[in-house]
């Protein structure tokens, strides 16, 4: 019994001894100038614990082996790794200064590369890939986001409408809007505006878009956003709100023939609507009658929900109820053009609690783009071609969009390079929709002015019956 209990003793010191965990200490030192250096990272290769160094570059790290291996990396220094033996007290660690760190050229003024460190001002770069991450059909709102004291503002009527840009905010209090450069050529990038009265039931405002939104993003290679008017001096006093270089592919990166070819779909919904009362409908004080929308009825001339109360089982002559045409055909009370006046018969005066969301649909876009790039031994060329189709989630309203760019590069020789790039971009729309205040802005119409009794699917045909394309 004796014997068994210290053979147990035995076996339990051995087990807190192998258990037992030893610490290295030490300092960590600049080569070249000797002091101690704060905030290296130490990562035990053997254990994966780690540790940082303090601010006189002294450490501290656990380790579970006579000779573990310990990594030491710090930015703009070389990675080292070394193995401690059991005898070492105190260790330094000294880290060399990497030189191929931290070097990086943009694109500045006039197509010139520069090393980011030599410049005088502001000047961030975006690659390719950073503006491919999550990507836009708009290109001006895949740099929101990704350059600091950038502020991209999305337009207001979905794909095709401005993009607002502003760097370091307002400056003025009328253009605030970057020179944007494509491949050493500037590009108008001012919003193009039809001309209006902004009357209530006048023309309204309809944004065409700028020019920057129909570039297409998988052409493009780099983006580099100069800050300020000294970054872009020699543009001049278009550029005093700062300039966006864009450089586009240009093939020279590809190893023999390449083919890409991208295809994404995307849809888009109402994102939230405004809740509403569902009590009462079309009229004021209580009492609605329509005869022709003009006023020749109670109210009519007024989309005001003040009118008498829904879901009552009242009957009152209303836009969409039936009227017996002269030549026997039933059209809406709304035709008045087709039925000339004609009595309208009374329909039930009942809510649409859905009359908004019934209007929208669910958008879509569908966006293809296809380029052959081929690099040789003194040059490079590039085509690409792309095409993109959306619909909005307003009924009837659309853009479409194609663009097809070439870039060839060739060193002629040791002082001379001939490089152009040439693109080509056309976008159109059938509808697109208003701005403002006014009548002719449908989601302005529908959300502020739109009555509850108003039943939106009857107005999906909205030519009068015989006046198609007139009335």
């Amino acid at each position: 019994m004796l014997k068994n209990l210290v053979f147990l003793c035995s076996l339990f010191c051995f087990s807190l001894s192998s258990a037992q965990s030893y610490t290295i200490q030490g300092r960590i030192l600049d080569n070249d100038s000797g002091e101690g250096i704060s905030g290296v990272t130490i990562f035990n290769l053997n254990t994966l614990q780690g540790s940082i160094s303090g601010l006189d570059g002294a450490f501290s790290i656990a380790r579970s082996t006579m000779s573990d291996s310990i990594a030491f990396s710090y930015l703009g220094y070389e990675e080292q790794i070394i193995q401690f033996l059991a005898n070492e007290d105190e260790p330094y660690v000294i880290l060399k200064k990497a030189d191929y760190l931290l070097d990086e050229l943009v694109i500045t003024a006039l197509g010139l590369e520069r090393d980011s460190k030599s410049l005088g001002y502001a000047v961030e770069k975006l690659k390719s890939d950073a503006l491919k991450e999550v990507q836009a059909v708009n290109f001006v709102q895949n740099l929101a986001g990704k350059v600091a004291g950038v502020s991209v503002s999305q337009g207001a009527t979905g794909v095709g409408s401005t993009s607002k840009v502003t760097i370091r905010g307002e400056a003025s209090f009328s253009n605030n809007t970057p020179l944007f450069v494509v491949d050493g050529m500037p590009i108008n990038n001012n919003t193009i505006l039809n001309e209006t009265n902004e009357a209530a039931a006048g023309f309204q405002e309809i944004d065409f878009g700028n020019g920057a939104m129909d570039l297409n993003s998988e052409d493009i290679a780099s983006v580099s956003v100069l800050k300020g008017p000294s970054a872009a001096a020699l543009y001049g006093t278009r550029a005093s709100n700062g300039v966006i270089i864009i450089n586009t592919k240009d093939g020279s990166n590809q190893q023999g023939l390449g083919i890409s070819y991208t295809s994404t779909a995307s849809v888009e919904t109402a994102f939230q609507l405004p809740q509403f009362q569902n009590q009462y409908g079309q009229g004021n004080s209580g009492q609605f009658e329509f005869v022709d929308g003009l006023g020749a009825g109670i109210n009519d001339n007024i989309t005001y929900s003040w009118g008498p109360e829904l879901d009552q089982g009242i009957l009152i002559p209303q836009f969409d109820s039936p009227v017996i045409a002269a030549d026997g055909k039933t059209v809406r009370g709304g035709d008045v053009a087709v039925h000339g006046g004609a009595d309208i018969q009374a329909t039930p005066f009942v809510s649409y609690a859905d009359n908004l969301s019934d209007f929208y649909r669910t958008g879509s876009t569908l966006n293809n783009h296809l380029s052959l790039s081929n690099a040789f031994y003194n040059g490079s060329i590039r085509f690409s071609a792309g095409d993109m189709r959306n619909q909005s989630i307003i009924p009837g309203s659309n853009y479409n969009r194609q663009n097809a760019s070439t870039h060839f590069n060739i060193k002629i020789g040791e002082r001379l390079h001939l490089s152009s790039s040439i693109n080509y971009i056309r976008s159109a729309s059938d509808n697109r929709p208003s701005n403002g205040y006014g009548s002719e802005n449908v989601n302005y119409s529908l959300v502020a002015w739109g009555p509850r009794s108003l039943n939106t699917e009857i107005l999906r045909d909205y030519w009068q019956p015989g006046l198609e394309g007139l009335q």
